[in-house]
């Protein structure tokens, strides 16, 4: 295995824990590295326990592991959280003007009187993160002209002073290293590689980069913490693109404001989390009913009611998969990743346009802030879809009107999709409310037409199954014969990833199935992929097992799921033993089992 190095960063909410872990992830990038970074903090404005974890390696990395090799401490705090990880051969670089560690056997330690250089040397105590940052490049070997570089990138705008200041900062932790300190542990960075086309983007970024190439062009906006940032990213693109963002007085009132826009003709998207998608849910049924286009972005956070607004969770699928009074046809996408954040959001706009329903994208607190680098996309080469806009020059035959009468909701197609009128079209003329409708969009409550219009509505989901479905499931199953097949998702499938690998280098035969399409589910395929494994098993990060309550119900899997529900991602290590477990335990064929069954008194390992 070549280079492959954790840092955490740890300290007070405000002390500039999440800057410190951005500057590595952007140096490392830079530097030619593959790099992936993870964030957590707490929901106060200031103070409380801030975390920012880099993993940096000359391979691709889909997780940040499973602890770290490299601790910085900014307090004691930090220490106290995490010294439980301390192990022979980690180090841990501490502030000594706040605190004297314990003895740790084995274990590298470098005091850096961080708050006190900050305090009397730089006379600015905001730059402490900065110092650390100085301190980490000159015991580790880290570029500390890539470090300048974003320094530069983030602080020009405030003045050459401020980037001066925060230059002499890294000067200040990078001598004191030097005239103080010995190096004794074997970690140091590789030099340099050749700088890679990439982009480095957190997860709602590349969301929002993604709806303006699919080509949104209004974005209502009503912040909560997860997905306030989609909007904060997209206003600047949407400008510049003719577009336009609201800020709504609420969350129904930014749905129906999307839903407005939309029926004007434009694409259309909203970000939310929970408890902004449960005041939705009444939009989201008139969306299905009036059959308009529209993206919603769930960023998932911990519930139930405001849970833990920071923290991670993938309790939301049942909501979007079953919330709503009646039934109507929706997608729902999961991207596993920062880059499948920015694809999949282009697919949910071309599935909300071709099929004319709402997709929702599922994310989370901690994708959504979660930093990677990867190939700059080539927008030029992405397909972008459009709704069919009714136009009287391509409908010579009259196959869409009747006594003079645009019927927007006509029932001579056999998948569900009919041309959508634009108002200012005197041809095109219909109505949208949430009544059930005829073909002319005009009310109606009989038995037939009720019938009819909701089988138009849901043949559109055949369609989707048949021509859609199939690009958004990631077989990787080399082994005709596996012991275990895992079907997982979101944030899990990369952590999954990493676990599958090792248990593959150890000659389990595990096969995997990754799936972005959660609903409608394409039950052939998966009843496919569990054909050639003896059990299937469904990791997620919910009580309840959500995917593997669908999969039971929509096909004849009956999957074991393991699930954590403690507010973090799972850990490589945790999927590694649950699927150990599995194995050596061949008479579990289904159920559900939690940390506390796999690692008995030793619940969770954890990030913290």
């Amino acid at each position: 295995m070549g280079f492959d190095l954790v840092i955490k960063i740890g300290g007070e909410g405000g002390e500039g824990v999440i800057s410190a872990g951005d500057f590595l992830t952007e140096a490392a990038a830079r530097a030619g590295f593959e790099v992936v970074n993870f964030k957590s903090f707490p929901a106060e404005i200031k103070g409380g326990y801030a975390q920012s974890i880099v993993r940096v390696s000359e391979e691709k990395r889909y997780s940040t592991g499973d602890g770290f090799d490299i601790l910085c401490c900014f307090n004691k705090e930090a220490y106290d959280f995490n010294k439980k990880h301390l192990k022979p051969g980690t180090v841990l670089v501490y502030d000594s003007s706040d605190f004297e560690p314990e003895k740790h056997e084995g274990v590298y330690l470098y005091p850096v009187p961080l708050s006190k250089l900050a305090k009397e040397v730089m006379k600015a105590y905001i730059t402490k993160n900065v110092i650390a940052l100085g301190a980490l490049c000159e015991l580790f070997g880290i570029s500390d002209q890539s470090i300048r570089e974003s320094i530069r990138a983030k602080f020009l705008r405030k003045g050459e002073e401020i980037v001066e200041m925060n230059y002499r900062a890294l000067e200040c932790g990078m001598n004191y290293v030097k005239e103080n300190l010995k190096k004794t542990d074997p970690y140091t960075f590789p030099p340099p590689k050749e700088p890679r086309d990439v982009v480095i983007m957190e997860g709602n970024q590349a969301v929002a980069k993604g709806a303006v190439v699919a080509g949104c062009k209004f974005y209502a906006a009503y912040p909560i913490t997860p997905a306030t940032t989609v909007g904060n990213y997209i206003v600047g693109d949407l400008i510049k693109t003719g577009g336009w963002l609201y800020q709504a007085e609420d969350e129904i009132a930014s749905l129906g404001m999307a839903l407005g826009a939309s029926f004007a003709g434009v694409k259309a998207m909203t970000a939310t989390s929970g408890p902004g998608l449960c005041l939705m849910t009444e939009f989201l049924s008139y969306a299905g009913m009036t059959e308009l286009p529209i993206v919603v972005v769930d960023v998932q956070r911990v519930g139930p009611s405001t849970g833990m607004p920071t923290k991670h969770e993938q309790g939301d699928l049942y909501h979007v998969v079953y919330g709503g009074h009646g039934e109507y046809p929706k997608a729902v996408l999961a991207p596993t990743n920062v880059e499948e954040c920015f694809y999949l959001t282009v697919e949910a706009f071309n599935l909300a346009e071709k099929y004319q329903i709402p997709v929702f994208l599922l994310s989370d607190a901690s994708l959504s802030l979660r930093a990677e680098a990867f190939p700059t996309p080539k927008v030029e080469d992405i397909k972008v879809e459009s709704r069919w806009v009714y136009s009287r020059e391509e409908d010579p035959e009259g196959r869409f009107t009747r006594n003079n009468r645009f019927l927007r909701y006509a029932l001579s197609v056999e998948d569900g999709i009919t041309p959508v009128g634009v108002p200012g079209d005197p041809n095109a003329i219909h109505t949208i409310t949430g009544l059930e409708h005829q073909e002319n969009s005009d009310p109606r409550n009989r038995p037939d037409i009720r019938t009819l219009q909701m089988e138009k509505r849901m043949k559109k989901l055949e369609r989707l199954l048949r021509e859609d479905a199939d690009r958004f499931y990631e077989f990787d199953a080399p082994f005709e014969e596996a012991e275990i097949g895992v079907i997982t998702w979101g944030l899990t499938a990369s952590v999954t990833r990493e676990a599958i690998e090792r248990l593959r280098s150890k000659g389990r035969r595990i096969n995997a199935l990754y799936m972005r399409l959660l609903w409608p589910v394409r039950a052939d395929l998966i009843e496919a992929f569990a054909s050639k494994c003896r059990r299937i098993a469904v990791p997620e990060t919910n009580w309840s097992g959500q995917l593997a309550s669908i999969l039971k119900q929509e096909t004849h899997l009956s999957p074991v799921s393991f699930n954590i529900y403690r507010g973090e991602p799972m850990i490589p290590r945790e999927v590694e033993a649950f699927l150990e477990f599995l194995e050596e335990n061949p008479e579990l064929t289904e159920g559900r089992l939690t940390a506390a069954d796999v690692f008995g008194e030793e619940k969770v390992y954890g990030l913290i």
